[in-house]
């Protein structure tokens, strides 16, 4: 089973703490090889004493998965297309609400949606019952977003997330499945601000939603596992500047002074990707090299809960907006 030809589909939940049981082939979610899903099986020990060394069988647990899927950042269509891109239901799982207007579709960080997803792996076999299937539900995602300006020259989102674990890998076939060809667009000819300055250089910026998931307990459940909750969230960022002189840039000063102002990214040919936020605030800044040349190591955090991600595809007479759902076809899989 080769790596490289496993298969990832992903659906959004009916109900909150109910997996979804079929998959159709629009389900596809294209992943990075690294992406997988990981058993977390409790076992507990029992060790009695009874004169003399002993191992008694060990009893199991509560059956968690934790699951990592890794996208590049990318657009699936051009503006009115209606194309969501496959990474977007997942970021909905992690409790952000989905509006659809002005050609773009826009996700914004949310208190209220509760958005749970279903997630199964196929591995690496294209023929018929020759590949092994698992199956994580009831999932809930942190997520962290990389851009790499010096080096690979594109944005991926990492979403890493805990479920209620679906049970042994069980004996299955992939389903055929339609990739979207769009193409993921470079990070060059961007336009960036941080903490409201426009003339930084930036080699790196990572943003990551600082969100902690907890998978309740459920004993009534065969797994021991209810429902994922997202119990915390503090958006950070960090990047890797040039140093300049501070009549062009002055992020020490901003430090001391707590200034508070816009981190906003807007990158490829038609405005594809918006990354857009309010207050960003610097919270560290350390010198530092990058092959030589000084530059800055800066640390800060995005405030207010003011952040929004913007992806062109939408349609532009839509004001749609959407918390949860679910596709259902008459050519689904049973799984």
């Amino acid at each position: 089973m080769e790596d490289t030809l496993k298969l990832f589909l992903f659906k959004k939940q009916s109900a909150e703490s109910t997996p979804e049981t079929t998959l159709v082939a629009t389900d596809l979610l294209e992943c990075e090889a690294g992406s997988k899903i990981e058993p977390d099986i409790a076992m507990t020990e029992i060790a009695l004493v009874g004169g003399g060394y002993t191992q008694d069988a060990a009893v199991l647990g509560r059956q968690k998965a934790n699951v990592t899927l890794i996208c590049p950042i990318r657009n699936f269509g051009a503006a009115d297309s209606g194309l969501e891109p496959d990474w977007g239901k997942v970021l909905e799982c992690a409790r952000f609400a989905k509006v659809e207007n002005n050609s773009y579709f826009h996700y914004i960080p949310s208190n209220t949606v509760y958005t749970a997803g279903t997630c199964w792996e196929y591995s690496g076999n294209l023929n018929a019952t020759s590949c092994k299937l698992k199956k994580a539900g009831n999932l809930k995602f942190n997520w962290k977003m990389t851009f790499d300006f010096s080096g690979e020259c594109i944005g991926k989102i990492e979403l890493t997330g805990v479920g209620r674990d679906g049970g042994a890998p069980v004996n299955a076939t992939q389903p055929v499945v339609a990739k979207n060809r769009s193409a993921v667009p470079p990070l060059t000819g961007v336009t960036l601000t941080i903490n409201d300055d426009s003339d930084y250089r930036c080699l790196n910026l990572e943003i990551d939603g600082n969100q902690d998931i907890e998978a309740t307990t459920l004993p009534s459940d065969s797994t021991g596992v209810g429902k994922s909750q997202v119990t915390t969230r503090k958006i950070k960022f960090t990047c890797k500047v040039y140093r300049d002189v501070t009549g062009t840039t002055d992020p020490d000063a901003d430090l001391r002074a707590l200034t508070s102002g816009a981190l906003d990214l807007t990158y490829g040919a038609d405005d594809n990707i918006i990354i857009a936020c309010g207050y960003s605030q610097l919270t560290k800044v350390t010198p530092s090299e990058e092959n030589g040349v000084q530059a800055y190591d800066i640390e800060g955090q995005l405030n207010r809960n003011d952040f929004k991600i913007s992806v062109l595809g939408g349609n532009s007479s839509s004001s749609s907006s959407s918390s949860s759902s679910s596709s259902s076809s008459s050519s689904s899989t049973s799984s």
